[in-house]
């Protein structure tokens, strides 16, 4: 039997200790080999290049050969951020799994994967317990001031009453509406209902019983949009899912309600988000993604009262390299091991 073939794509996020990390892989009599692929660019040439291929796929940035020629001889190719084009993968003649080190897959071409037969296994829930404290902090940030009264004692400005100060309440007893109960969902729900907060539930792809059985309550989304205090999202972005929270949506949302998004920017309708906060018709909004990233000096939100905003920075942690190590780690072991693959996407 021949040695299977690793190939580590080696990117912006991985120096030469992260490489030798997946050292363990040769307790399995493999080969591991190793190609670099935009590894010296700069955080600002980093971000373009995720930006692009996360709104745009892995084949709008430049092919590269090198990575093209190596994949052609190797049976697993492991990569965070670097672009799997297609041409890679029509070409390599043995390529059973491509292993992303993130929970999204939009580095990859899945539809040419697949057909190719070629399998793409994540590391889901890597960023879980990174995004979902985000997330309550964001919450607590929006529905108590907090960040914009720190702006405004850092501009020498005291100043105790805000435009939600009439129903800016605790957080127990209100109804907390979760879009999306997944790895994420599900740790906000745990911790939103130690404040003492309803939870309510739409995720399609999870069974109702089992939502109550962890105590909370399952809702249509048209439904949680209207009964809700605060609506967080934490669904993917499909072309399915694309302005899932839109026009009726709004509509139906309650005129002091808060909506988070730590996900993807465009499971929400931008135009109707902006109408919506600047005409006051929703309470105000917690904002860690957007359609623009990095937003421009003349976005309508710098302008808001009513909006908390970051930069994208929802998934950053210090220890987020280990965390998806970990997972990664026990994914490849499972499969040397058992045969099988862990979290195959496709």
């Amino acid at each position: 039997m021949n040695k299977k073939r690793v190939l580590i794509i080696q990117d912006f996020s991985m120096d030469e200790e992260a490489v030798r990390k997946y050292d363990f892989l040769k307790e399995y009599d493999v080969e591991l080999d190793v190609v670099q692929d935009a590894h010296d660019i700069s955080k600002d040439e980093f971000m373009n290049r995720f930006l692009t291929f996360e709104t745009k796929g892995p084949d709008a940035l430049p092919v590269n050969e090198e990575m093209v020629r190596k994949m052609k001889d190797a049976d697993i190719v492991i990569s965070h951020f670097s672009p799997i084009s297609t041409k890679a993968i029509e070409e390599a003649r043995h390529l059973e799994t491509i292993c992303v080190l993130r929970s999204g897959v939009e580095n990859v071409n899945l539809q040419s994967a697949s057909k190719k037969g070629v399998k793409v296994s994540n590391a889901p829930g890597r960023l879980a317990v990174v995004v979902s404290e985000f997330t309550v902090g964001m919450i607590c940030a929006e529905t108590k001031n907090i960040a914009r009264s720190h702006a405004n004692m850092m501009k020498g400005i005291w100043e105790n009453r805000y435009y939600n100060s009439d129903y800016a309440t605790t957080l127990g007893k209100r109804n907390i509406g979760l879009v999306g109960y997944g790895t994420i969902g599900t740790r906000v729900a745990k911790m939103m209902a130690g404040f003492g907060a309803n939870i309510l539930v739409y995720d399609p792809y999870t069974p109702d019983d089992k939502i109550r059985a962890d105590g909370y309550i399952p809702m249509e989304l048209n439904e949680l949009c209207q009964q809700s205090d605060v609506i967080s999202i934490h669904y993917r972005l499909t072309p399915e899912t694309k302005n899932m929270i839109g026009r009726e949506q709004f509509a139906r949302m309650k005129p002091h309600a808060f909506l988070i998004n730590t996900a993807r920017a465009g499971l929400v309708d931008e135009s109707c988000l902006l109408d919506a906060l600047e005409n006051h018709k929703i309470g105000g909004a917690a904002l860690d993604v957007f359609h623009e990233e990095p937003l421009g000096p003349d976005s309508p939100y710098l302008k808001m009262d009513n909006v908390t905003l970051t930069p994208h920075i929802a998934g950053t942690a210090s220890n987020s390299d280990e965390l998806t190590f970990d997972i990664m780690e026990h994914t490849l072991r499972h499969y040397f091991t058992t045969g099988q693959w862990l979290h195959v996407v496709n």
